[in-house]
């Protein structure tokens, strides 16, 4: 099996866990046939390296045997294995197949006029000047992002003398594996004794694991569940509150069925339902749950329906709709202190201070190159991306899809953190946005350096908004 090397960095320096030997063999044994039938893999020295038995098991019945090749097939000729959260340096380098053109630029030479257009409008510098106001035909391909992405070139050329190819058709399809990261977990728990707000429980994100049944006694229950990590968050009177810790859960759900024009007895019954089938539920992780909702649509689509929700067919329902009520966002709270807690000596009293007319509005997300630009963010004097900064940006999909997705290119997601029992439960990421970026108005300063260097007009300038009554 050929494996494209990664390459070579300076910055490597740590040496890491290596799979053991017989792993890697194994894994070889599964690719090599696979590769012969079609598929091509990108990614393999991040597997080698994360790996594990339980994972490997897991990737024999998703993607090495014949109906789930098939059905990859049918869907990609490429298979990337790509892994979320803090990783050592040497597992960070890219593979050579990124480095190599995805697009390249056809150009009518008796057509151009040497008006120069395609070489000013790009935004990568993909084109120079021949020194005749033409494209020189030795160009910088692999920055290139396509015509789906970009394709200013294209767009603006008054001849219409250029076209955008992909060089193989391979790339306009992938299914991403997604690995487990084992770092990510030991990166957690190392800032969970530095930072107060890092060793917030509902920052866990390991799978839902509750030994026994629960008892009846919802205050008893209430105890396995927060030892377990599920993190029920209910809303009583306007203000969220931990459902886990309330000292009278029965007089709480009771107030909130009062509250939502429920009937006590309907929620009861959820809730029983609910935490009767939740230790047969596989494949749950540990975090917050919007609880209002989720009673809601138990008493909707199970409680009145008559499902039993420890049957298969119930089991699966309650799954999807846990899946759905789990909040994204773990933290609850202020924002993260600065950088060892303390302010520049003469800032304290223009920190946080809004001044200036104006903040940066993203109009035209769909000419974003996200993470492989992302000189707004780097270039913002405020924070620079961090938790208190003006500009942030945020994935809504596995970061290492987010490149074939701004190009236009069709990404499916399969992961093996036991979320996905099947191969066709792979979720369709294609046409999704990728990302999006929250601007704090309360840190920025109106600088207008963000519209400034945004090299695709992205970022558009729009009156700040003081609704003093809204925020208070």
């Amino acid at each position: 099996m050929n494996i494209l090397k990664p390459i070579a960095s300076s910055a490597s320096r740590r040496a890491i866990g290596k799979a053991s030997s017989e792993l890697g063999a194994e894994l070889d044994a599964l690719v090599a046939p696979a590769m012969a039938q079609g598929l091509h893999f990108e990614g393999l020295p991040l597997a080698l390296a994360l790996l594990e038995r339980k994972g490997l098991q897991r990737l024999k019945k998703l993607v090495f045997n014949p109906p789930s090749l098939a059905a990859l097939r049918s869907r990609a000729a490429k298979v990337e294995f790509i892994a979320e959260g803090p990783l050592p340096p040497e597992l960070l380098l890219e593979p050579a197949a990124k480095m190599l053109p995805m697009y390249t630029q056809s150009v009518d030479y008796a057509l151009c006029k040497s008006c120069r257009l395609c070489i000013e409008v790009c935004p990568k510098r993909v084109y120079t000047d021949d020194g005749f106001g033409k494209p020189y035909t030795v160009r910088r391909d692999e920055e290139c992002t396509g015509e789906l992405q970009c394709g200013q070139c294209v767009a603006i050329c008054p001849e219409r003398a250029i076209v955008l190819k992909m060089v193989d058709p391979m790339h306009a399809s992938t299914v991403f594996v997604q690995l487990e990261n084992p770092y990510a977990a030991v990166e957690a728990r190392r800032l969970a004794g530095a930072d107060f707000e890092v060793s917030n429980p509902l920052a866990s994100d390991e799978e839902l694991q509750i030994e026994g049944a629960l008892p009846e006694d919802l205050l008893g229950a209430h105890r396995l569940l927060d030892e377990a990590g599920f993190h029920p968050v209910l809303e009583l009177a306007g203000t969220p509150t931990h459902f886990v810790d309330a000292r009278d859960p029965q007089a709480d759900l009771a107030a909130w069925a009062k509250e939502n024009g429920r009937s006590p007895e309907k929620v009861g019954e959820a809730l029983r339902a609910l935490y009767a089938a939740l230790p047969g539920i596989a494949g749950l992780r540990q975090g917050k749950y919007a609880f209002d909702t989720l009673i809601h649509r138990l008493i909707d689509e199970a409680v009145h329906p008559g499902i039993n929700l420890k049957s298969r067919s119930g089991a699966e329902l309650a799954k999807n709709i846990l899946e759905e009520c789990r909040e994204p966002h773990i933290y609850l709270g202020a924002k993260s202190r600065p950088i060892g807690g303390l302010l520049p000596p003469g800032t304290s009293t223009a920190w946080k201070t809004p001044y200036g007319n104006e903040v940066p509005a993203y109009r035209h997300m769909e000419k974003c190159l996200g993470p492989e630009c992302a000189l707004c963010v780097t270039h913002c004097p405020e924070g620079n991306g961090g938790e208190t900064s003006a500009i942030r940006m945020i994935p809504l999909v596995p970061l290492g899809t987010i490149p074939a997705l701004v190009r236009g290119h069709r990404a499916y997601l399969l992961k093996l953190d036991g979320s996905h029992a099947k191969t066709e439960q792979l979720e369709d990421l294609s046409g999704r946005q990728a990302f999006t970026f929250e601007v704090n108005p309360d840190y920025c300063k109106a600088c207008g350096i963000c519209i400034a260097c945004c090299p695709h007009d992205v970022i558009e300038p729009e009156p700040r908004s003081f609704d003093m009554g809204e925020a208070l």
